[in-house]
């Protein structure tokens, strides 16, 4: 069996789009684990204010998570579910909104109730029979009843009842309701004794459509909020994902705030765009949330160093044999720059543990113990065939643009291939009509490579000076507008413009144009000029070859 990089027995990282229960356990980075140890306090806090307490409206938090699709929010949120502490206090039910349609009380409602594990509801009717079961003592004829137990029954005592909770929860024998609100009136209400029977009957969710509004869903949620907390001394959690401007959302969720449902925190995840949207489309709710108890941004999230963190916790997580060493660490370090830095649209976690999960089942495939540059340019190539660099004006593949990157990086040659590629550009652009009397003689001064006519009839000159070296690149460029004398206009292309330098032209004006191209502006010309030499140039590359030009002020 193939190991994985660094020695690791399973793929660290996760494949899935949206986190699953066993993922989220892992949560590194600073602003996650700061947001972490923030929600931590508030359920904390509320949950050290209720204990051997009746809870009032007063105990009732909410707290918003904001933040752009892909910055780890629903994973932070499965995260803090599944925290033993947490699970230990708290009763917890995930609600994805994108999953509710239509979005009217009753589907909301039975969401909510679907948000709670199996577990959870599981040890809420096995808490309810056996409160009922302790009744004995007091009504035990009622008890005896519910549980149906005959004489012989009777005769084992608690121990005949025992085995009849423990049958009623294997769906083996059934609880005679009739005579439950006898043992239940003087603790429950009667929307709780309703619920209670709906619970232990397994029908919980069957129920919703009896409710006939949203004051009977809110009410209904606190009553199971007060049975969480007498019954399991938990705290009740509603969290709920992709919140956004609908109406009916936006009702629900201000009902709920407006309740403070005693004993329950109500966690919000939405992104900015819906913030704002909610501020438009209801200021009232807009004011509640701005009021949260806790406001949790995880702007930030995208930054280098908190996504390398992030894939390194996973690492470290799945490290049994600590293999991955801090050489390794530096080595990764530099891959995830790479490409965090060349590929803009890959910064977020989302896509950046995507990447690095396909990198590690290929260099598991390819027996490799790390996670080199070649293998991670293989995999982007290979999950993204036919996506396009963002920014580039030649609307470069990412599959030509990782080759093209490495061509970018050869020192020796840079500058001879810009100055070839400009060379074409203005060939294409003369073919079109946006220039004249192209000159390649770099004889006529000194620093000068090119010289033209544009449509106005200026002379034109340009002089391409890509060099690493500031003291080079001031010389290149000082002794190219000492041509001013013979042209009228002076361009510099150049990757380095610490110092503009002037000059003046015959025309006695000071007219040097320093063009600093980025590298996207550098790649563009080199996969312009590739294309050309093949004569691969289509109609829509001639569009963009013209306007890469207006770009860099050829024309």
């Amino acid at each position: 069996m193939n190991l994985y990089p660094y020695g690791l027995k399973i793929n660290p990282f996760p494949s899935s789009p949206t986190p699953s229960y066993a993922d989220s356990q892992i949560l590194g980075g600073r602003i996650h684990s700061e947001a972490k140890e923030a929600i931590v306090s508030c359920i904390s806090d509320l949950y050290s204010k209720l204990d051997g307490k009746k809870p009032t409206d007063r105990d009732f938090r909410l707290i918003t998570v904001i933040q752009d699709v892909g910055s780890g929010k629903t994973h932070l949120a499965y995260h803090i579910k599944g925290l033993p502490d947490i699970i230990n206090n708290t009763v917890t039910s995930y609600i994805d909104l994108a999953q509710v349609s239509p979005r009217d009380i009753h589907n909301i409602y039975d969401s909510i109730l679907g948000g709670f594990s199996a577990n959870d509801i599981e040890s809420l009717r096995r808490n309810l029979l056996y409160f009922m079961c302790n009744k004995v003592n007091h009504s035990g004829k009622y008890v005896r009843k519910a549980f149906n137990c005959g004489i012989l029954d009777s005769l084992s005592g608690n121990k005949s009842l025992n085995r009849k909770v423990e049958d009623i929860l294997k769906g083996e024998q059934k609880l005679n309701f009739q005579y439950a609100p006898e043992l239940l009136c003087s603790d429950f209400s009667e929307i709780q004794i309703d619920i209670i029977r709906s619970l232990i009957e397994d029908r919980l969710r069957s129920d919703v459509s009896k409710i006939r509004s949203l004051e009977g869903v809110i009410n209904s949620l606190s009553s199971i909020t007060d049975m969480n907390l007498k019954l399991l001394k938990k705290l009740t959690i509603f969290e709920f994902d992709e919140f956004d401007s609908k109406k009916d959302s936006l009702d629900f969720i201000k009902a709920i705030i407006n309740a403070h449902i005693p004993s329950a925190i109500l966690i919000l995840i939405l992104t900015p765009s819906a913030y704002d949207e909610i501020k438009k489309e209801n200021p009232s709710v807009f004011d509640r949330l701005e009021k949260a108890n806790y406001k949790i941004d995880l702007a930030g999230s995208n930054t280098l160093s908190e996504l390398t963190d992030i894939i390194f916790e996973y690492i470290k997580h799945y490290d049994e044999n600590n293999l991955f060493s801090s050489e390794y660490a530096v080595q990764l370090e530099g891959k995830i720059k790479f490409v965090y830095d060349e590929f803009p649209d890959f910064r977020n976690v989302r896509s950046m543990l995507n990447i690095f999960y396909h990198a590690s089942e290929e260099a598991s495939r390819k027996g490799s113990f790390i996670l080199d540059e070649l293998i991670i340019d293989d995999t982007i190539k290979r999950i993204y065939p036919g996506s396009k660099i963002r920014g580039s004006l030649m609307n470069i593949p990412l599959s030509d643009f990782i080759k093209l990157k490495q061509n970018a990086n050869n020192a020796e040659t840079i500058e001879l291939d810009i100055r070839e590629a400009v060379r074409n550009l203005l060939t294409l652009t003369k073919y079109e009509g946006y220039v004249n009397d192209l000159n390649f003689d770099n004889s006529i001064a000194e620093g000068l490579d090119i010289t033209y006519n544009d449509s106005y009839g200026s002379k034109i000159g340009i002089s391409v000076v890509i060099n690493d070296e500031l003291t080079k690149t001031q010389a290149q460029i000082s002794n190219a507008t000492k041509s001013l004398n013979i042209i009228d206009k002076l361009v510099v292309l150049t990757g380095n413009s610490h110092r503009i330098f002037g000059g003046t032209s015959r025309n006695g004006n000071s007219l040097t144009t320093i063009v600093n191209m980025d590298n996207a502006r550098i790649l563009d010309l080199i996969y312009f000029n590739n294309k050309y030499k093949k004569q691969d140039i289509l109609k829509d590359d001639l569009e963009r070859a013209i306007t890469l030009a207006h770009s860099i002020k050829l024309c």
